[in-house]
């Protein structure tokens, strides 16, 4: 919002309310229904209005819960895994990779284990 000088005594005029007309309900809602016809008076809700479903009972959705658990499992089950496991003990008959460095020494630049 920009900023707006003011002086000492000065009135500011109210904002008056902007008059709101709305057309004619009769004219507008006769010639819609001569257009798509009379609505039904035995419907009891109208096209665009969602139909609400019966809540569940507690049994019901304690079913429904268990029953999406055990399709979970079962799923997660199936799954073969990520990796395969690696044993952090170090045995001997393995090689085990050793770690190498580059360093400079007094022949120039060599590798070194570490």
């Amino acid at each position: 919002m920009a900023r707006q000088p003011r002086t000492p005594g000065a009135t500011i005029e109210a904002p008056k309310p902007e008059v709101v007309q709305t057309p004619a309900p009769t004219q507008d809602d006769a010639t819609l229904d001569a257009i798509l016809g009379a609505p039904d008076a035995e419907s009891t809700s109208a096209p665009s209005e969602p139909v609400q479903e019966e809540p569940a009972t507690k049994e019901q959705q304690d079913k429904q819960e268990y029953e999406e658990f055990l399709e979970w499992r079962n799923n997660k089950a199936s799954a073969a895994p990520v990796a395969p496991h690696v044993p952090t003990s170090s045995v001997v008959s393995e090689p085990v990779a050793k770690r190498t460095r580059q360093v400079c020494g007094p022949h120039g630049w060599t590798t070194e284990e570490y």
